[in-house]
């Protein structure tokens, strides 16, 4: 299932990234403050949506958060109260750079990455008492188990291909 799981991940970065509608900066171009409970609250007019659930102030689409901080900056928790950590950056979309961190139970735990000039280097935290399993992006699925303390890679890089950009379009 590898293929299917990068497909979604192209599309989710194609929905952060784009700023026509459906995707996540679409209500920023339009003035959000907060997350809609839709993609098109707010018609490209400046009308709002006559259809039915039309919050303003929602958090349905709100899991955006919660996917940079998993996929996008590759830090979870593989044990309950981050005993054992799983990370996985991946890089996507124009996004050159990325840098999650969570404190656990144990201490500050991160995940930092940086693309430029066709090269990758990715720096981990792992608090004290805790390890982790390392998935390096580009990697092909080669799993590196560490422990406690920073740890760094640096190697060539190629960033994957994207899907077509999504649109919605209005009658």
């Amino acid at each position: 299932m590898p293929c299917v799981a990068l497909v979604s991940t192209n599309a989710a970065f194609h929905l952060l990234m784009q700023h026509e509608c459906p995707s996540w900066l679409y209500p920023v171009t339009m003035g959000a403050t907060t997350i809609w409970e839709r993609w098109d609250s707010l018609l490209p007019n400046g009308s709002v949506n006559p259809g039915e659930m039309t919050s303003f102030n929602h958090y349905a689409l709100g899991a955006v958060a919660d996917w940079l901080h998993r996929t996008v900056g590759g830090l979870a928790a593989a044990a309950p109260g981050y005993r054992r950590l799983d990370v996985r950056p991946q890089p996507g979309g124009s996004l050159t750079s990325a840098h999650a961190r969570h404190m656990t139970p144990y201490g500050l735990a991160e995940c930092a990455w940086t693309i430029e000039a066709e090269h990758i280097e990715v720096m981990v935290v792992i608090p004290p008492n805790t390890t982790a399993t390392v998935i390096l992006p580009g990697g092909y699925g080669t799993s590196i188990a560490v422990g406690s303390g920073t740890h760094r890679w640096a190697y060539p890089y190629q960033k994957p291909g994207h899907l077509p950009i999504f649109a919605r379009h209005y009658t």
